[in-house]
Formats: structure tokens, sequence, C-alpha cells
């Protein structure tokens, strides 16, 4: 579940989109209009809007049609999925390759009014007048497509039409929370100075279009910054050997520095791990290896952990909240000269992935220390 972009660039195809379609009018529309909707592949719009096709391609909304756990759990066949992952689907046929593009150009520059709940993005398109929307009010009309400027793209409700979800539990009673960004960025201190686009869409010079003069900033569509670079600035990794007594210990703070909602972010299940190892003098590893695990944990009525389609209770929600720090503690075993801590983060639970049959998740880094212990510590 995903939204919030700006796009199109070089000739070239990239990599991520499918082959340019055709320049026909294809299935019903969206709006009151006769007209057939006007809906074209990134591919056209990368021709003069490389810088935001570029890092688009790297998203995940442009995978958002392909994912494996998406299509695992249906691919779509849900229509409360398929609006946010293929949010054009209303609006043209259901076969037409434009879909794979998942949240492609279309999908948010022709998003005009945003009217969500937890349960619907709510989102109001214009596809017909070839009107191309975002929040620069200086654009001018071009030969390809007229522009019209709206601060709706600078909102943070924009994006909180599909990044806020809640789905009904199996078998009745309350619904569940899936995706609760959009809720907990809205109760933070951040509400008033800084809109989710602010970060995850922060500018680098650039142009905006072929030939226009450059500016300042030209928003990422990325939208987790360069090198995913979101990630590391939000999590605060510190490390420091204690003893007490006869027992040796590394203690960790890890704290949620950056971030205006919780970590890990996004659907349920996701995971963000700290690793404790220990390594002797010869710098070869220990048996002893521990771990703690922060996420929001959804159950059956047996109590295991499974997609939030199948989901019945919250077992665990703990993630890190905006700016809380966990201290945590890991005993040093005898014959350690070193501690490597590192945070990782998954995608997806390797159960959850193993009950939908999707590989599981590789872990990415995010952050890490390494802890010498001297002779006083051993």
């Amino acid at each position: 579940m995903f939204a919030g972009l700006l796009a199109c660039g070089e000739s070239g195809q990239p990599h991520a989109t499918t082959a340019a379609r055709p320049e026909t009018k294809q299935g019903p529309t969206t709006s009151p209009s006769t007209q057939a909707p006007e809906v074209r592949s990134a591919v056209r719009c990368a021709e003069c809007h490389e810088p935001y096709v570029r890092t688009w391609e790297a998203s995940a909304h442009a995978d958002a049609a392909r994912s494996p756990y998406y299509q695992a759990l249906g691919g779509g066949k849900d229509r409360r999925c398929a609006a946010c992952h293929t949010p054009l689907r209303g609006a043209l046929d259901g076969d037409d390759p434009i879909h794979d593009e998942g949240i492609t150009c279309d999908a948010c520059h022709g998003v005009t009014a945003v009217a969500s709940t937890p349960r619907d993005p709510g989102l109001t398109f214009d596809l017909v007048s070839n009107r191309k929307y975002g929040p620069l009010c200086d654009s001018k009309d071009h030969y390809f497509h007229r522009v019209g400027c709206s601060q709706l793209f600078t909102e943070s409700r924009f994006c909180g039409a599909c990044h806020h979800l809640e789905w009904p539990a199996r078998g009745g009673g309350a619904a569940l929370p899936v995706i609760t960004d959009f809720a907990e960025w809205s109760a933070s201190d951040a509400r008033g100075s800084t809109s989710c686009q602010e970060c995850h869409m922060s500018g680098e010079p650039g142009e905006v279009a072929r030939g226009w003069d450059p500016r300042d900033k030209v928003s990422r569509h990325d939208l987790l910054g360069d090198g995913r670079g979101l990630l590391g600035d939000a999590v605060d990794l510190e490390a420091r050997a204690v003893t007490e007594g006869a027992e040796r210990w590394i203690e960790v703070e890890v704290s949620n520095r950056g971030a205006p909602h919780s970590i890990p972010a996004g659907l349920a299940g996701r995971r963000l791990v700290l690793r404790a190892e220990f390594v002797d003098a010869k710098g070869d590893a220990l048996p002893l290896r521990e771990e703690r695990v922060y996420a929001r944990v959804l159950v059956d009525k047996v109590g295991a952990e499974v997609p939030f389609t199948r989901a019945v209770a919250v077992a665990e929600d703990s993630r890190l909240g905006p700016g809380e720090r966990r201290v945590e503690r890991f005993r040093v075993p005898d014959g350690a000269s070193a501690a490597k801590l590192s945070v990782e983060r998954l995608a997806l639970a390797p159960t959850v992935a193993a009950a939908l049959g999707v590989d599981a998740p590789v872990a990415e880094s995010i952050a890490g220390a390494d802890v010498a212990l001297t002779s006083d510590d051993r």
C-alpha cells in the first residue's frame, strides 16, 4: 500500500516500467465526463522528466503491482488492495499494461482530491483533461500535456490516503491496524511543521523538465533518500561495556531519533532486529548470538503470526515510537574480545513469508557498532 509521487525523464526505456503503450483511449472514466481517460506510461513521461522517473524506478511505488507479497495475497482481486497498488484500475481496462507500473505517474499526478478513511483511499482523479497536477504553480502548459497547481501535493493527507489501513479481523471483531504511519504522524509534533513529502521526497538540484532552468530542489521519488538513507537516519545506536560484579554486559541504547512515526514503518509484520554477536581474540565468532525484535505482530486464533488478511488480533506492538529510546542488555560470554552490534530491517517476517509461499526478504543493514572488550571488561 503506497501513495505519493511525481513523474516523467530521459530518452531510453527505464528498467522498471513497461514498454511504451499505444496512445489509445481505453476503458471507462472516473470523471463525470464521457471522455475516455488519457493515461500514459512512465516511459513517455521519462522523455522530459528524467530525474523523477529515475528515482521513481527505485521505489516501492514502481513495484507496487509486482510485489511478491501483494501477488501472494491475490494481486488486486480485493478492491481495497487494488485501490492503492494499482490506482488506475478503476479507470482503465483490467488488462491495460499501465497497471504493471503500479503507482505510476498518472496514478498520483491525476489526483485532484483525497477524502480517505482507514479502509478506503478516497482518491478522485481527473484523467480526461490531459492535465497533470503537482505542487509547482509556475509551470506552463506544454504541447504534450497541460499543468495544474495543487497544494494537495505538499500535504501529508495526500500520502495518508494509502498509508493508513485497517483490516477487518477474521471472524469479526474490531478492525486491526495494518498501516498506521499517517495516524502516528498526525499525533506527533511533526504534524505542524514537517510533511511526509519533506522527508520522503527531499530534493536535489536539477531540472523539473528537459529544457527548464535548473532549480535548487527537484523532488526525489524513491521515497527513502539517496542510498535508502532515511532508514539509517531514523535509527540511533550506541553501545558500551558494563561490568557489575562478576557479570559482564553490553548495554545498547537504540532509539527512533528521526521518524515522526513508529519504526519499522509500513505493513504489520515488518521487523527491526537488533543483534549482538561476539568474537574472540582471533576474530572468530563465538556461539552466543542474541537478538531483540521490534515489530507489530498480527496472529490467528491459535496465536501464530499470519498475514493481516488472516489475522484475528494484535499480539504485540514493540516498534519504536517517535523519539522513543530502548536500553537492551546482552551478557558477554567467556572468551569474548569484542562485541558486534547491528540493526537490520526485514520487509516481512520470515514466518509470514513462509505462510504465503514467497521468499524470505533479504535483511537491510541500518546501523552498527563495535565494542572492544578490555581485560577489565573480560
